[in-house]
């Protein structure tokens, strides 16, 4: 099941089935209207799917080896604050996993590439002015991420206290990325941190 499509209509199916099961039907996306965007890892391991509704609605499917298992439901875009782009979900690299940033792009924005400090450029697949994008990059600060985490009981003040320190060095090792975004005619629109502070 590689085809956008499928994939979306197997996350939507599943979180349906699964939500109506625990009785959460008030939390229900719309069965209808659902159109793919742009997705990363599309049989990988771990992937993730954007999707978009007639109604507005918005959404990314997270992919599990080709497959779509569950549809998140997105607030609406947030203000992108002088960036052609609003982010949906970014994820750094840490556990041997790549950073990966994904969103919409405005009006007029038609291409996305990250940059990392070492060169490397990975441009994101985009459709239907969504776009997401993933990059294999080294974040110094977050290679010991796991074994962070497992030096202290999860549920401890010591365990929350290191998880929320992993996550300001995520969104620390994040920002050092670099988004560049041009138009259909290939003019730079913006050139700078792939994240900010509302992000």
């Amino acid at each position: 099941m590689t085809s956008p499509a499928a994939q979306l209509e197997s996350a939507l199916a599943t979180t349906i089935e699964e939500k109506t099961a625990r009785g959460r039907t008030d939390q229900l996306p719309s069965t209808k209207g659902w159109h793919p965007g742009a997705r990363i890892g599309a049989t990988a391991e771990l992937g993730a799917l954007l999707a978009y509704n007639d109604d507005g609605s918005t959404g990314i499917c997270n992919l599990e080896n080709g497959r779509g298992t569950w549809l998140n439901l997105q607030p609406h875009d947030r203000k992108q604050d002088h960036r052609p782009y609003s982010v949906w979900r970014w994820t750094a690299a840490y556990n041997g996993r790549p950073a990966c940033l994904m969103g919409r792009l405005a009006p007029g924005a038609a291409r996305l590439e990250l940059h990392a400090s070492d060169g490397t450029v990975a441009e994101a697949d985009v459709v239907d002015g969504t776009f997401a994008a993933e990059i294999v990059v080294d974040m110094a600060g977050l290679r010991h991420a796991r074994e962070r985490l497992e030096a202290h009981e999860a549920a401890s003040a010591e365990g929350r206290a290191e998880f929320e320190r992993l996550m300001a060095d995520s969104r620390t090792e994040m920002a050092k990325l670099k988004v560049r975004v041009y138009d259909s005619a290939g003019t730079l629109l913006y050139d700078g941190a792939a994240i900010n502070a509302t992000d």
